[in-house]
């Protein structure tokens, strides 16, 4: 396979990460703002994690951006995305505040709902008379 297909294929992998990343990060503010559990939101959040994990272990950048370069013979910024260039520059700062309040937010319904059944438990239970 020549650089140029190479190139081709990885910005289109690259492109539809990007889309389902972006969707997933969505997704999460959703849930988090509307309360919503389920499936769909634990998708989310594995593929925001794997994300995460990914740009933490290749030091904040994309390892599919990396590759772009090497193949290009560059190093510094390339088009990797088929998106505009100010997207690709600015993804990780625009969208790392939105997973963390979207995550936080998840993560306080989640903390709710579980007081909730708690004390829902407590109240079939009746009183405590073993003191």
């Amino acid at each position: 396979m020549d650089t140029d297909t190479a190139l081709f294929w990885l910005k289109l992998v690259h492109t539809l990460i990007t889309l389902t990343n972006m969707a997933a990060l969505g997704y999460i503010l959703y849930c988090g703002l509307t309360g919503r559990f389920g499936a769909w939101l634990n998708v989310a959040l594995v593929l925001i994690a794997v994300e995460g994990a990914a740009l933490v272990a290749f030091g904040l950048n994309c390892p599919l951006q990396l590759w772009a370069r090497a193949l290009k013979g560059v190093d510094g910024a390339t088009d990797d995305l088929f998106l505009p260039d100010w997207i690709g520059a600015n993804i990780v700062q625009v969208s790392t505040p939105f997973a963390l309040v979207g995550i936080g937010l998840v993560l306080r319904n989640h903390l709710a709902r579980r007081k909730l059944a708690s004390a829902q438990q407590s109240r079939k239970r009746g009183p405590d008379t073993s003191s």
